[in-house]
């Protein structure tokens, strides 16, 4: 039988590797990045296939979608294969799987899997992620969890358009019923936090329905009872301190006098601060008693006691100590009430949002993502009905696999242990058959906290099922792979390195990880560059404060200059400039991806420098609908037509390539009229010259918006092929987004053009491109994003971002009483108690999930790994990053390591093994020079 064009047979199972892949064991596996675990998963289902296991009894559980195809796809593929591969072939796939390939029963057994998969009960093998098994379950019980019959998921824009619309409902309903706590609220609310910062806050409490039940009425009670305020009116206690008969004056006069009489401009300028606060009414210095206290004190309230900030006076400190005192407790009461005041609103109101967004979705029969998997617990747990669907499911599943488990949460884990109730419970109706739980994770990879995913219960859960396979005379085996197949030795060294110089606690791991080992013989190269900075950024640059309450909004000289090296090192990488000694090739721009920690302006900055440089470039992963400009060249014919007086948009219409015209043209043509640029054009040029304009308003009154769009890209403008000639190949994914935004569209509201641009105008839409699909263009992205994907030349592109500089504007607070709230979070200087202490746990997971990501990001690269990034401005003015940035701590992580070569201000950690020349490469010339630190610095910043 003839081998299957590009197959290529597993590989040998060694080690932990085939122990993990046992299709008896019961596994709790951690696999570094790189070590292979699809192939372990994989490798898992087949042998549970052989072992006779049933194809409806096993459940894969996945983290994503397209982990979940690419695993279905690889098991397909490889029992698609078996049906007619050779038989010496089909011997060596089943001995690497540590399989009876000599046995002719189980090469027979083999070859009809792929049959037996096809022919099972339900599809076959079940390989989803946790919300689609989740809505499946559900919609076979949708009255017994409490949704409507029929409910659909929804994510994305129309959860943020059904959000939009549950708030306004609120408002209009408040109005209505003359609740007017709710608009005070909400005003006070925006006044105080934001608009933005509001809705964020209410999506939040949307997101969390269960807790804000909880919660109860009453929500300001018990806030100042959690504060330790309970009934004290702070206010009116305020007001009576504040009075003159409330505190010593006597003693703040004799003060203000110490001050008023010294010498010095400055000493009197803090008598005047006390002069001032006197001549003011009590609610004046109420609101006014920080200026007070900076008549004697520093800003975070320590007394001076310099000399050189306090009058000559003996009696002085002996007078000050007491009314200092006195004021600074009374400020921070008063800073505790505002606190309280602020966090009842939000959680009240939140409340109130909470139960307007349930509404909204029921009626429109929708639930999303965080509804189906709460709506599964409680189906599960619910007596009667949960204890006959958990009966049901145990006589279909026998075996469950999780993958990403380091990311799954705790309900979700309440749905694996509801599925596995049965498994380790004694002798019953399947005694003689096997029940497995296999688990695969990495803590170190665990990233994804923002989305509310708990790394911890990855080990919690670990410690259950273990407690429940021994207490069934079971073995569990917790099982670690280091070996990486995807990086070379001389990367994983420095991620070694990284991680001692942290120290493994500091990213939230409990026991020392082990060292990690590469399964892959070359070349490796770490590449630290010399940061960038511009003497220009130390004035005006605006920087994100500590308490995030500003934030960069324009591009910053050192961002600029950084843009442009790194768009021309990478050109001269892919242009001869980097050779890949593993593949024995010249680097191309498919072999390179560009990592960020957030989806920044500056990704789409590095996009645009790579365009001028003639890089081909695939674009940031995600980015904005309305952004790109074919979409704005096909909503520009949209306006038209509705509106063919406004010259704005027919003007751009008219220089776009869907028209043609050139600028000259446009002026040509448009200079001195006196009256609309339609009306102009219509009276100095034929028919004939404006046919495309006329073609559009044809259409406008007799198709739906999507056959209007469809008809300017396909009919005779031939909108696609001019758009995709002039802006290029990545053109084409927004628009096919666009086509697919106004079918969505037509499915739930009247399909007009007025209405269509009314709703694509009100929200964003994110296209979300495949970065794992093959394409010869570099690849710009979120380190989140590129979880699970690795390239030859990595470059981490903004290591030198301070985490210091950026701090969460939300907190979950964790109450006295158990409770975890989304709150806004007080600043610094009003955290008290459980605010506190809730604050430092998230600011302490948020600093270990910040090393974590560097961590994901350093295991990507294959071959090369380059560190660099821009400066700000307040590093600008300090000479260098912070102690905390991923640039600190690669340069000082590095430094530890031997063979280390400093050049160029940058840093050089690099393994040369012996280069393999390409065929082409062989027959045409000599060997390439081989570049390596030397020129990258010489193009560098």
């Amino acid at each position: 039988m003839p081998k299957r064009r590009g197959f290529t047979l597993l590989p040998r199972l060694e080690g932990a590797q085939a122990t993990a892949s046992r299709p008896d064991a019961q596994v709790w596996l951690s696999a570094s990045a790189g070590a292979g675990k699809t192939q372990v998963l994989t490798a898992r289902v087949l042998r549970l296939l052989l072992d006779d296991a049933d194809p409806e009894s096993i459940l894969c559980l996945t983290f994503t979608k397209a982990g979940a195809a690419e695993m279905a796809d690889r098991v397909h593929e490889r029992l698609g294969a078996w049906v007619t591969l050779p038989l010496a072939d089909l011997r060596k796939d089943l001995f690497h799987l540590c399989e009876r390939h000599l046995d002719d029963d189980q090469i027979a057994k083999a070859r009809q899997l792929f049959a037996k998969v096809l022919d099972a009960r339900g599809g076959g093998l079940r390989i989803q992620t946790i919300h689609s098994f989740a809505q499946t379950l559900l919609a076979a019980f949708p009255s017994e969890a409490s949704l409507p019959v029929g409910f659909r998921p929804i994510e994305g824009r129309e959860e943020g358009q059904l959000q939009n619309e549950a708030l306004a409902d609120l408002v209009a309903q408040a109005e209505r019923e003359g609740r007017a706590g709710v608009l005070d609220r909400m005003q006070f609310l925006a006044r105080t936090l934001g608009e933005e910062a509001t809705r964020n806050l209410l999506k939040r409490c949307a997101h969390a329905p269960d807790v804000m039940e909880d919660l109860g009425p009453g929500a300001e009670a018990r806030v100042r009872r959690w504060l330790g305020l309970g009934d004290f009116d702070v206010q009116a206690k305020a007001r009576a301190e504040c009075a003159d008969a409330g505190f010593d004056l006597a003693a703040l006069q004799a003060i203000q006098n110490m001050f008023v009489s010294a010498p010095g401009v400055r000493l009197q300028g803090l008598g005047q601060r006390i002069t001032d606060w006197r001549a003011r009414d009590v609610a004046e210095r109420m609101a006014s008693l920080g200026d007070l206290l900076k008549a004697w004190s520093y800003d975070d309230g320590q007394l001076r006691e310099n000399s050189a900030w306090i009058p000559k006076n003996a009696d002085y400190l002996d007078l000050v100590r007491p009314i200092h005192a006195h004021f600074l407790q009374l400020r921070e009461l008063l800073r505790l009430d505002d606190t309280a005041r602020r966090l009842s609103a939000a959680l009240s109101l939140g409340q109130d949002y909470a139960r307007a967004y349930a509404d909204a979705k029921r009626a429109a029969g929708a639930v999303d993502f965080n509804d189906m998997i709460r709506a599964t617990v409680r189906l599960l747990q619910q007596p009667g009905i949960g204890d006959w669907i958990r009966y049901k499911l145990d006589q279909s599943v026998d075996h469950i696999l999780v993958d990403e488990a380091q990311d799954t949460n705790a309900d979700q884990w309440n749905i694996v242990k509801a599925l596995t109730e049965e498994f380790f419970a004694g002798a019953g109706a399947k005694a003689d058959r096997a029940r497995t739980v296999f688990a695969v994770g990495d803590f170190k990879q665990a990233i994804f906290g923002f989305q509310g995913t708990d790394p911890e219960q990855f080990e919690g859960a670990g410690g259950f099922f273990r407690e429940k396979v021994e207490a069934a005379d079971l073995e569990f085996q917790p099982l670690t792979i280091s070996q990486s197949f995807r990086s070379s030795q001389p990367i994983l060294d420095a991620v070694d390195a990284v991680i001692a110089d942290l120290g493994h606690e500091t990213m939230g791991l409990t026991v020392k990880p082990e060292l990690h080992k590469s399964a892959r013989q070359g070349s490796g190269h770490v590449e630290l560059f010399p940061f960038v900075h511009s003497d220009a950024d130390a004035e005006g640059d605006i920087d994100t404060d500590v308490d995030g309450d500003a934030e960069e909004d324009w591009f910053s000289a050192s961002e600029l200059n950084w843009a442009s090296a790194l768009a021309k090192k990478v050109r001269h990488w892919t242009e001869g400039g980097l050779y890949l000694d593993t593949q024995g090739r010249p680097a191309e721009p498919g072999d390179v991806m560009i990592l960020l920690r957030s989806r920044s302006d500056l990704a789409r900055l590095i996009v645009s420098r790579l365009y001028e440089e003639q890089v081909p470039v695939a674009g940031v992963d995600r980015l904005r609908l309305a952004a790109p400009i074919a979409v704005q060249d096909l909503m520009a014919c949209v306006r038209f037509v509705l509106q063919p007086g406004d010259d704005l948009t027919l003007a751009s219409l008219l220089v776009s390539p869907l028209i043609g015209w050139s600028q000259d043209d446009l002026l040509t043509h448009a200079a001195g009229r006196r009256r609309g640029l339609w009306a102009h054009l219509r009276e100095t040029l034929d028919r004939e010259a404006l046919a495309p304009l006329y073609q559009l308003l044809d259409m406008a009154d007799r198709v739906t918006p999507y056959g209007f769009l469809e008809a300017i890209l396909s009919g005779p403008i031939q909108g696609r092929e001019k758009l995709i000639a002039r802006l290029g190949e990545e053109a084409r994914d927004p628009i096919e987004e666009l086509l697919n935004a106004a079918l969505q569209f037509e499915m739930t509201r009247t399909p007009s053009l007025q209405l269509f641009l009314d709703w694509f105008s009100r929200g964003d839409v994110e296209i979300k491109r495949d970065p794992s699909k093959p394409e010869n263009a570099v690849r710009v992205m979120t380190v989140h994003g590129s979880k699970g994907l690795q390239a030859p030349i990595v470059v981490l592109a903004d290591a030198t971002a301070d985490p210091d500089n950026k701090r969460s504007r939300d907190l979950d607070w964790i109450t006295d009483d158990g409770l975890k709230l989304p709150v806004p979070r007080p600043k610094k200087d009003a955290l008290t108690g459980s605010l506190q202490s809730s604050a430092e746990l998230q600011d302490r997971r948020d600093r270990n999930e910040h090393w974590r990501l560097l961590y994901v990001a350093m295991t990507r690269a294959e071959e090369y790994l380059f560190v660099g990034g821009a400066l700000k401005s307040k590093q600008v003015k300090a000479g260098d990053v912070g102690v905390d940035c991923w640039y600190a701590r690669v340069r000082s992580a590095l430094s530890s390591l031997p063979n280390l070569e400093e050049r160029g201000g940058g840093l050089i950690f690099a393994q040369k093994a012996p280069r393999r020349k390409s065929p082409a490469e062989a027959k045409t010339k000599p060997a390439m020079r081989q570049t390596y630190g030397t020129q990258l610095c010489r193009n560098g910043p």
